[in-house]
């Protein structure tokens, strides 16, 4: 039995060792790979090598790691999500990117987590998951809005300015975030060494510097410019940036003196490094519009054509388009209609995609300079292309105003209540320190009260034994007394003999103590106080400006009038087409025409093109992706026109069909507004819509019925 139980000792000890061995092998491939990806990250230059060994350190790190060691796993994920949303594989960044987020909640690593979630809403922007970057957006808003020891806040506002101007175009909000990002970086800037966060800051002051400028203020953008002025020289990439910056707001107040001073600085920074400097071509056009102004057009061709040709290296459209429309520009100054018309259309398809304001700069310009060219009908086609893309322009900047302004009151509202739950907190903290307090002021006077018994115990028994030798001491007096009586009585027997009236007086003695005990007093307990409770509630109202219903609210006036003319359908459709062009892209739709065989029709043309835009949004939003919606023109067995698009999406039942066509209720998840409207558009020009659903697909029809 004894050697039984030694070999048992050696084995569990051989196998405790065996796996502390295991265990620090393990932690030591950890730390292995996490340096390993954090010496790339901190030295990360964006080379595809670099990128491919990022990834491959990062997979190798999740292969390892055990469920519950949060922080490896978010650090490992976070690295492959991130070399990945360099390689432009936002499918792959945001699988491990939503990784390290789910990592971080298991983890109750808030400010981790906050950091992910800011990647999160750039990758589902990019993907076109507008809804989930809307969500991920509110959800980082309410981190941040509600947790104060977060370090990261900083980089947090950062990534909602972006995401207000870049993705909602809310600037007034985003200009609110970057401005906190910039207050909230300050005192790091101050007490730091680290040039990265120095750099951090100065791409965050261009931020603010760039928001005024899209808001035509260069006095205000060149105030947080001249900020960003003590980090240059230390990184091109913010070089380029703030020079780039720096000429377009002294373009803006006709300085150029000040404006070349910095276009010569930015080519000088830039010199022969390669890379694709798009500043290089926007400064030229800037220096290049500047000139035009001045009427120097020899120094502007110089600088447009200087811009041409970097703009054929860089192989961008929207430079390429940028580049052109200067040359219109130009040759417009000039009063070379032909060549101004030329680059004007070279860079209409690129205005129309990138952008609106550009585009409706661009077709005014074209209507009047075909109308001074003697080309009447190509001009009207022009300004009615710049009517149409004008009032939704308007209608915009109008929606975005009240959205802002809806977004602005529920901040408010959501401080006010954070104020009074803070006011809360604040009673509520006051109500335990009194409680504490009380609890403690009780403890004491129980331990004083304990004290003051013992004290009157121990007085007690001091007293017993005193009274116990008293008593013995009153004994032996009594017993004293007694012999002392005894030899009295002899005496006197003895002197009764002697003399017979001879009597000797005996005196006795007796002594009484009297004790008195005292009353101990009792400590009274405070009444405690009560707060007070005060919620608000804040209501959020409903935003419906779009520009059908602007049209609608039009079509209701007392004197509106229907302006009937001959309607070309091609062009029509060219036009609808084009208007939706973007939403189908971003679905990967393809609007094709299908059976068009009616030509000409007698209608409106303006509610026409209204009701159309919205059927054909309509289709868009329920087609699935990478599928085609037809447009279809030609009559039917009545002898009636008609016009329907078709697209191919879920099977809308009959009982949902007729809710639709019937149904006078606006359903809370869209906005609803849009059948309606086409409803009763459709009556003023005296036509009915039908809409069919089966497995080939969801058409919607409008009959004109005379």
């Amino acid at each position: 039995m004894k050697y039984i139980r030694t070999l048992s000792t050696i084995c569990l000890t051989v196998w405790s060792t065996l796996c502390v061995a295991q265990q620090d092998k393990h932690l030591q491939m950890l730390t292995e790979k996490r340096k390993a990806c954090e010496t790339i990250m901190a030295s990360f230059n964006g080379k595809t090598e670099t990128i491919d060994l990022l990834i491959k350190e990062g997979e190798a790190g999740l292969k390892i790691v055990k469920p519950k060691e949060y922080n490896y796993k978010f650090l490992f994920s976070s690295a492959v999500g991130t070399g990945y949303y360099y390689k432009q594989n936002f499918k792959l960044a945001k699988q491990y990117f939503e990784l390290a987020y789910e990592t971080a909640k298991e983890g109750n690593m808030v400010s981790k987590g906050a950091k992910v979630l800011g990647n999160l809403i750039s990758i589902y922007h990019y993907v076109g998951m507008q809804g989930k970057a809307d969500s991920a957006a509110q959800r980082l808003k309410q981190i941040v809005e509600t947790t104060d020891t977060l370090k990261s806040k900083t980089d947090i506002y950062f990534n909602l300015g972006m995401y207000n101007q870049q993705q909602k175009f809310y600037y007034g909000i985003a200009l609110s975030n970057f401005l906190k990002s910039v207050e909230l970086h300050k005192p790091i800037v101050d007490t730091t060494k680290i040039l990265k966060l120095k750099l951090d800051y100065g791409s965050k002051l261009m931020m603010v510097a760039e928001i005024y400028l899209y808001l035509k203020q260069p006095n205000k953008a060149l105030e947080y410019l001249n900020q960003v002025k003590p980090y240059l020289n230390s990184s091109v990439v913010i070089d380029v940036a703030a020079y780039g910056k720096l000429i377009r707001s002294y373009a803006l107040l006709n300085n150029k003196t000040e404006a070349l001073k910095y276009y010569n600085l930015l080519h000088k920074v830039v010199g022969d490094k390669p890379g694709r400097w798009s500043e290089l071509v926007s400064s030229s056009l800037e220096m290049g519009l500047l000139a035009v102004k001045e009427k120097d057009f020899k120094l502007a061709k110089t600088y447009i054509d200087k811009a041409d040709k970097q703009s054929k290296i860089d192989n961008n459209e929207v430079l390429t388009c940028g580049v052109n429309q200067a040359y219109g520009d130009y040759y417009k100054a000039m009063d070379n209609k032909p060549l101004a018309i030329k680059y004007y259309k070279m860079a209409e398809h690129g205005a129309a995609l990138y952008n609106k304001e550009q585009y409706s700069d661009l077709l005014k310009a074209l209507t009047q300079l075909e109308m001074a060219s003697g080309n009447s009908q190509v001009s009207a086609d022009y300004f009615s292309k710049y009517v149409v893309l004008s009032d939704s322009l308007s209608q915009r900047k109008i929606s975005l105003n009240l959205a802002e302004m809806e977004a602005k009151f529920q901040n408010e509202s959501k401080k006010r209540e954070i104020g009074v739950l803070n006011r809360e907190n604040e009673a509520k903290n006051l109500q335990l320190k009194q409680e504490r307090n009380t609890r403690w002021l009780l403890i004491g006077g129980a331990f004083l009260l304990f004290v003051a018994l013992l004290s009157i115990y121990l007085n007690f028994r001091n007293k017993q034994k005193a009274n116990l030798l008293l008593n013995q001491k009153n004994k032996q007096l009594d017993l004293l007394n007694e012999q002392l009586t005894g030899a009295n009585q002899t005496k006197a027997k003895l002197f009764s003999i002697i003399s017979h009236d001879l009597r000797s007086p005996v005196s006795q003695l007796f002594t009484f103590l009297k004790l008195q005990q005292a009353n101990p007093n009792y400590i009274s307990e405070e009444e405690k106080s009560q707060h007070q409770k005060k919620l608000m509630q804040s209501s959020s109202s409903l935003l419906a400006t779009m520009e059908d219903l602007l049209l609608w609210s039009k079509s209701q006036m007392e004197h509106f009038e229907l302006d009937i003319e001959t309607i070309a359908i091609a062009q029509l459709f060219e036009e609808a087409t084009l208007l939706m062009q973007n939403q189908a892209e971003a679905k990967e739709l393809v609007i094709a025409t299908g059976n068009v065989s009616l030509a000409n029709l007698q209608s409106d043309q303006n509610l026409l093109i209204i009701v159309l835009r919205n059927l054909l949004q309509n289709a868009i939003n329920h087609a699935y992706p990478n599928t085609s919606i037809y447009l279809n023109a030609a009559i039917n067995e009545a002898g009636k026109p008609y016009l329907s698009i078709l697209n191919q999406g879920d099977v809308i039942s009959i009982e949902k069909i007729n809710e639709l066509m019937t149904g006078n209720n606006v359903k809370s998840k869209s906005s609803g507004y849009g059948l309606l409207i086409v409803k009763e558009l459709l009556g003023k020009i005296n036509a009915s819509l039908d809409i069919k659903s089966d497995e080939k697909g969801t058409q919607m029809t409008v009959v004109f019925l005379g």
